[in-house]
């Protein structure tokens, strides 16, 4: 099986089947009274989304962004779910702290029980492509960057984007950095800083204005994301248009509930 990771690799093919699978999964609808979403640890080390539409679930699974989905039925934003898979053979739970190593390990195997589950409950047909889209190109700056050693690596990963407008990270890598501002900005981020480490850092910025190329935000008092990724963090956001691995979606169902 070809790891989520590797999203990026596999252009203009079909995507294997998953090797991790599930032995038991229950996808009931989500309370609509609840507010908070997300995805956390199941049993046997397995993996619980809660109030996630389907368009969450394949953005998890897939490890790639909403915009990167074309062909997605309008209810797949909107309907939530509550969903347990239990895997096939026990996992190990991230109860604790655990390595970048360790963690990697454990996200990649519950992103493919979560393609099995797409495939098996949603009736998901999915194909790889690229296409002509706009991007940023991330790099480092003419001064160099400003990023530090993790002050604590026994601590683990941690990132965090606060309130949409301050970026909190402990031994992060520049690929969950890509992806963080990916989010914010709703264009695919390229990575071209030739940086592999972890590291520590935090950003304070405006909040992104509803077309991120043009306004800073309605906080006059913080820096645009592109110019505090300059000033605080030495990195470069350059906007560019260029090849984007995409994901077509030929088929996909409202599971029943059981």
């Amino acid at each position: 099986m070809l790891p989520a990771l590797a999203l990026c690799a596999v252009l203009a093919q079909e995507l294997p089947p998953p090797t991790y699978k599930y032995d038991v999964v229950s996808i009931r609808p989500a309370n609509p009274e609840e507010r908070n979403s997300g995805f956390s640890p199941g049993p046997q080390g397995g993996l619980r989304a809660r109030n996630d539409t389907a368009m969450d679930l394949l953005t998890f699974a897939y490890d790639a962004r909403d915009y990167q989905f074309l062909g997605a039925p309008a209810w797949a934003k909107n309907d939530r779910f509550e969903i347990v898979l239990t895997p096939d053979k026990a996992d190990v739970v991230p109860d604790g702290p655990m390595s970048r190593e360790q963690l990697d390990g454990w996200l990649v195997r519950n992103r493919q029980r979560m393609q099995a589950v797409l495939h098996d409950r949603f009736g998901l047909v999915l194909r790889a492509e690229t296409r002509e889209l706009p991007l940023y190109v991330l790099t480092i700056g003419k001064g160099g960057h400003k990023l530090a050693a993790p002050a604590d690596p026994k601590r683990g990963i941690n990132f965090n984007i606060n309130n949409g407008q301050t970026i909190n990270a402990r031994s992060s890598t520049m690929r969950m950095l890509c992806d963080a501002l990916a989010r914010l900005l709703g264009h695919f981020v390229r990575d071209e800083t030739g940086l592999d480490g972890s590291f520590d850092f935090k950003m304070d910025f405006a909040r992104i204005a509803a077309d991120p190329a043009e306004a800073n935000s309605s906080d006059p008092a913080r820096p645009s994301i592109f110019t505090a990724l300059s000033e605080q963090l030495g990195l470069r956001l350059e906007s560019k248009k260029g090849p984007v691995p995409v994901l077509v979606i030929d088929k996909l169902e409202r599971p029943t509930e059981n």
